[in-house]
Formats: C-alpha cells, structure tokens, sequence
C-alpha cells in the first residue's frame, strides 16, 4: 500500500473521529431533573422560550441508559432515551431571538408502552411552547424527561399569539402572560356545559406561576368571563380544585341558566359546605401547609406565604376569615394584602 493512499486514509479517520466528537449525541447530554421544583425552575431559566411548531423529527442515536432520579413518591430507575433531531418553525419568541426554521434536539422515550408523566412528542404538527438551551453548537431543551414543554393546539395558535402580543391583562411577568392567555384561549373554545373540565397541562400552569395566580385567574373568570360555557368551566375547575370556593358552585348554576348541570352542580355544593368546616379544621390542625409540597416541593416561607395568599382569597367568606386569622401568627404571611379588608389586628 503506497504512503500516499495511508495519509490518504489517515486523513478520512482523523475526519471521522472529529464528527464522531462533535456529534450531537457527544454534546447534548440527556438530563432527567428531580420533579417538580427543579423541573419549573429549569423551564423559567430557560435562555431562548419560543412557540414553534414541529415540521419533522428523527431519531440520531439509539438508546441511552440514563438515570431518572426518582421523587419522593418513585424510587431512582433507569430509563433508556433516544436523541431527537426537531425541525419546527418558531412564530414567536418570549425570551431570547429566533424566528422561523430552526432545529433542537431532546432526549425522547421511544422504547415501547408508557403510562407515567406526559412525555414530550416531538412530532410534526404538534405546537409548543419551548424551553431551550444552548449546547455547544446544538439548542437542547433544558432537560428531557418526561416533557419539559407546554403543548398547545395548533388549532390555538392564532388566538394565543394574538393574546401574547397584545398582552391585554398587563402581566408583566412572561409567565404569567403565558398562563394567562391559555387559560383565557382554552375557555374561548367552550361551546358546551360541561363539569368534569379542567385546564389543560394544569400542574404545569401552577408550576411555571403559582396556585395562587392560577386560581385568582379561574376566580376572576368564573365572575365575568363573557362566554357562559367559559365562565362555567372556570366556575367549576375553580371550585374543584381549590378550597374555600363553595360559592363558584352557585356562580356555575347561574351560567347553567338551562339547567343542563343543575344536579351535579348542586350536589356538589351541598358537599361542599358540608365539609366546609372540617377542611377549615384540618387547616388548622396542620398549620395551614402549603399543599403543593405535597406534590414534591420544597416547603420555604416563600411557597408558604404564596399557600396562605392562596387561602386568603377564598371567595367563602368564613374559609377567608379562618385563612386570615391563622396568617396574623405568620412572619411570612402576616402582611398579605388579601387579609387587609378583615382587620387583622382585630381578628381572633
């Protein structure tokens, strides 16, 4: 063999152990956070939130064993992940500057059955909003299992762009506009009475707020929401998933003037206010937690303070006042503006 066709050869393995280095299964490094408070937290320090919708997608390597830490409901396993080359189309950037074709990557589950957590799908035609990442010279979303996304219904987009543009409510923080503007867009679309709704993607919403902002949201709109399927739906996903809200119940059977839900909504009212007392006392006797340490976040006294403001806007007037006095002992608590109407010197 001549010394040229050596160097030649040489030179072709130098190539190719050069793009077997640089490649994007060397440089993404597949990331599975503890859930939920490092997973939200990674999705708000996301450098570059964009919408996009996905055109294509391939798999760019096979299975990787990768660590899923576990939470304190679930043990540590091992999961194996594929890396995923996306193409999509950005339409709007909330953080950061990209338009139109772009291409990310995430380590997907594509091994079979599953019934956990909503995974990412990176398929074409599905709508995101995206939480990505720089890595080297590919964008990553900012971890990878199970779903570090919102998906949104293509469907949607129009309305939601518009909402996020306009930004109508004023929120000056991004993610409150975002939560606002699904929630304010998925009642639109209400065209029926209906009492099992719930907001879509429901835990992320709370996640990338609060309980707090997004149940002050569903508040507001179960009072005056044009659409009287929307504000029925918010009434009642309102009244569902928050304490000390009996009264959204009898705000729903307004919105029901046909009376389409009249027995379930009343039968949950009547369970309601019967049980008004005893969540008051299990309140009590628990200190008021936060509930959503419940769901794997840490306990601070700022979640906690977030929990009592939470309480304290109660629409039941009796639940609010319970709320309120409790808050009077709290350092954390015990300056909330929602209190400031029930004198909280004098409350005992």
């Amino acid at each position: 063999m001549s010394l040229n066709l050596l160097a030649g050869l040489g030179g072709i393995a130098a190539a190719l152990a050069v793009v077997s280095c640089n490649s994007p299964a060397r440089k993404v490094r597949p990331v599975i956070l503890a859930r939920p408070g490092a997973k939200y937290q990674a999705m708000k320090s996301a450098p570059l939130i964009v919408i996009a919708k996905v055109l294509d997608y391939k798999l760019v390597s096979g299975p990787r064993e990768v660590e899923d830490p576990g939470d304190s409901f679930n043990p540590p396993r091992m999961l194996p992940l594929h890396l995923a080359r996306i193409s999509a189309n950005a339409v709007l950037a909330l953080r950061g500057d990209v338009r139109g074709p772009m291409q990310f990557y995430s380590w997907v589950w594509a091994s079979g059955m599953y019934g956990g957590e909503r995974l990412f799908r990176p398929y074409p035609d599905y709508c995101h909003i995206l939480f990505l990442r720089q890595e080297g010279d590919y964008l990553h979303t900012v971890a990878d299992f199970p779903a570090y996304d919102i998906g949104i219904p293509c469907s949607r987009l129009p309305a939601i762009l518009s909402g996020l543009k306009s930004n109508s409510d004023n929120a000056s923080d991004v993610f409150e506009r975002i939560v606002n503007v699904l929630l304010r867009t998925d009642l639109e679309t209400g065209d029926a009475i209906y009492h099992n709704y719930s907001p879509p993607a429901m835990l992320d919403l709370m996640g990338l707020t609060s309980e707090f902002y997004v149940a002050g949201r569903l508040d507001s709109f179960c009072h005056h929401f044009p659409n009287r399927f929307g504000r029925f739906a918010a009434c009642m996903a309102t009244a569902n998933e928050f304490s000390g809200r009996c009264e959204a119940y009898r705000l729903a059977q307004e919105a029901d003037s046909g009376g389409v839900e009249a027995a379930f909504v009343s039968g949950a009212l009547a369970r309601c206010e019967a049980q008004e007392q005893d969540t008051i006392g299990w309140l009590r006797t628990n200190k008021w937690p936060d509930s959503a340490v419940a769901h794997g976040w840490p306990a601070t006294p700022e979640r906690h303070r977030l929990a009592m403001r939470l309480y304290a806007s109660a629409m039941d007037p009796e639940f609010r006042a319970a709320a309120c006095a409790a808050a009077v002992a709290m350092p954390e608590a015990r300056d909330i503006p929602e209190c400031e109407a029930f004198g909280k010197a004098g409350i005992r």
